[in-house]
């Protein structure tokens, strides 16, 4: 059908009944699993047909502005009212059991977040594969825009002749601001305080939206109704959308993936319409539901056969965590204790020569834990490191940088990465963070004068073996990962923002530090019930790898 929203827009919808079922059969009482995507029913879409078999109707929608949709894409301004306008479509038919579940994976999952602004009524569960709840933090993490992935994306997914259009209104608005309250569900403003339904958040350490879903979690475990609170899991794989990084965890998985998630799936959506307890509603997930817990993940360890990392665990609740200071001295050690005396590193950033991306949570470029030691041997690049590990070291949590700085520009980047270091040299990326000075201090610096800013580098799960060190490098660029900044302080959008570009010279204070999210190898205990999962499960997760590959690619599924 093309059905028509509020304004009169219409969208391509397509929908899929059990082979059993009519669409003029009053009594069908058919619950559905709603798919909206830019990417066509071939593309991700389709994969609301995975629940056919189980007796769900499947429904599939064209974004607005995309595909076979009529409209302009709203970069998922007009979702929240456009998915309340579905829903309720869905509700008012004969065969309807004015139920709908939603599914979205990737570009679809904002969709459906966006769904907390309507929060409809006949909206029962959601299971979203990795995606986001935030849209500022992740185009402009620490005010950086993310070239890469922005402007790839809506040149391969929106329309030609609209896609610079989008580009555009996304770089003017750099700054966070009213623009992207649509795309940012918050606790400030309430958002989450109407969810009523039980969630399923399937994410990965190094995609692209890790830390929106992260956010996520966190607003749909602590302040939804509080009557749901306990009706929501996360499972974090190793890749998200990064599948050409399995080959780096080949342990305890299946090609980076477990079963898992689509067995969890599976339960949820069939507890939603029988009423049975989460872990008690199919047969399959019945011998694992006391074994199984709110929050699953990976813990990720080094390329070796003896390291520390690399299996599953499940917990209650992510485990505290200690954070700990390890400080940047001015000789590029790395230590707990704080230097005694001051000083500084500097080097000099020309944005015509500029450091190149190597691996870490991306789409359209190498994705994945690179090795960044080419990187390293460049003057414009500053490490650290600690001394050799003699036990494993594990964190869990989120990781920043708090770092004092000065620049003789007007503006400027930095960029903070932590690496593992091998015995054999190589520096595995774990996770980065970003700042664009004007777009996190407001306004142009004062040359020379020391600055105090805050790096977030995300989350990860990771335990360092022994005899490895922990490594930090940063750098005043990382493209195209991040777009150039040319230290002008000029706008995105200024048409003469490369009419100048300045070298800068820039200096990391010794005074500066990151906090890593310390916990003990017993925090992180070791599940080998999802091993036992994925033996027994192969061909779903495999299935799972299928889901992964259409949300990086969007591609057929035939």
């Amino acid at each position: 059908v093309r059905l028509p929203m509020d304004d009169g827009t219409k969208l391509w919808t397509r929908i899929v009944l059990p082979r059993e079922k009519s669409f003029d059969d009053p009594s069908a009482n058919v619950t559905c699993v709603m798919d909206r995507s830019p990417y066509g029913y071939w593309g991700i879409e389709a994969l609301s047909n995975l629940y056919l078999p189980k007796g769900f109707c499947s429904i599939g929608q064209d974004m607005r502005g995309t595909k076979m949709s009529g409209g302009r894409f709203s970069i998922w301004h007009s979702d929240a009212d456009d998915g309340a306008r579905t829903i309720e479509y869905i509700s008012e038919q004969v065969w309807s059991s004015k139920s709908v579940l939603s599914f979205g994976a990737s570009a679809d999952g904002l969709a459906s977040y966006t769904l907390l602004d309507t929060a409809p009524q006949e909206l029962d569960s959601q299971f979203i594969i990795f995606s986001s709840s935030q849209g500022y933090p992740i185009i402009f993490p620490g005010g950086a825009y993310r070239h890469s992935l922005a402007d790839n994306w809506m040149a391969d997914t929106v329309r030609s002749f609209e896609s610079q259009r989008c580009i555009d209104e996304v770089q003017e608005n750099e700054q966070p601001g009213d623009w992207w309250e649509p795309l940012n569900m918050t606790v400030a403003n309430d958002d989450y305080k109407v969810v009523r339904w039980p969630s399923l958040h399937w994410a990965g350490w190094y995609d692209i939206f890790l830390v929106g879903q992260l956010i996520a979690f966190d607003g749909y475990r602590y302040h939804a109704d509080p009557e749901h609170l306990n009706d929501v899991k996360i499972f974090i794989d190793p890749l998200g959308h990064c599948q050409e990084g399995a080959s780096e965890f080949p342990t305890n998985t299946v090609m980076g993936r477990s079963a898992l998630p689509l067995l969890m799936s599976y339960e949820m959506y069939m507890s939603t319409v029988t009423g049975q307890p989460f872990g008690n509603a199919t047969k399959e997930f019945l011998p694992y539901r006391h074994d199984i817990k709110d929050v699953t993940f990976y813990v990720l360890g080094a390329l070796e056969d003896d390291a520390a990392g690399n299996y599953w665990t499940t917990l209650d609740s992510f485990p505290d965590f200690t954070p700990t200071k390890f400080y940047l001295s001015e000789t590029g050690e790395m230590t707990r204790a704080e230097p005694s005396t001051g000083g500084q590193r500097t080097y000099k950033a020309d944005p015509a020569n500029p450091v190149p991306s190597l691996g870490g949570s991306n789409l359209f470029i190498a994705c994945g834990p690179h090795d960044q030691s080419e990187n390293l041997e460049r003057d414009d690049v500053l490490t650290w490191e600690t001394e050799p590990l003699t036990e494993p070291f594990a964190i869990t949590g989120p990781m920043h940088a708090a770092l004092q700085v000065k620049s003789d520009q007007v503006d400027t980047d930095f960029f903070v990465k932590i690496m593992d270091v091998y015995p054999t040299g190589e520096h595995k990326l774990i996770q980065e963070g970003a700042v664009r000075m004007r777009n996190t201090i407001f306004r142009d610096m004062e040359p020379n004068s020391v600055y105090d800013v805050n790096a977030d580098m995300w989350n990860t799960s990771y335990v360092f073996s022994t005899n490895h060190k922990i490594a930090v490098s940063i750098s005043s660029s990382n493209y195209p990962r991040f777009s150039i900044n040319p230290n002008n302080g000029k706008s995105l959008l200024d048409p003469d923002l490369w009419s100048s570009n300045f070298t800068a010279t820039n200096e990391i204070l010794a005074s500066s530090h990151v906090v890593l999210p310390v916990v003990s190898l017993g925090d992180l205990p070791r599940s080998h019930v999802i091993e036992e999962i994925n033996e027994k499960y192969a061909e779903m997760a495999s299935l799972g790898v299928m889901v992964a590959e259409a949300a990086r690619n969007g591609m057929a599924i035939k």
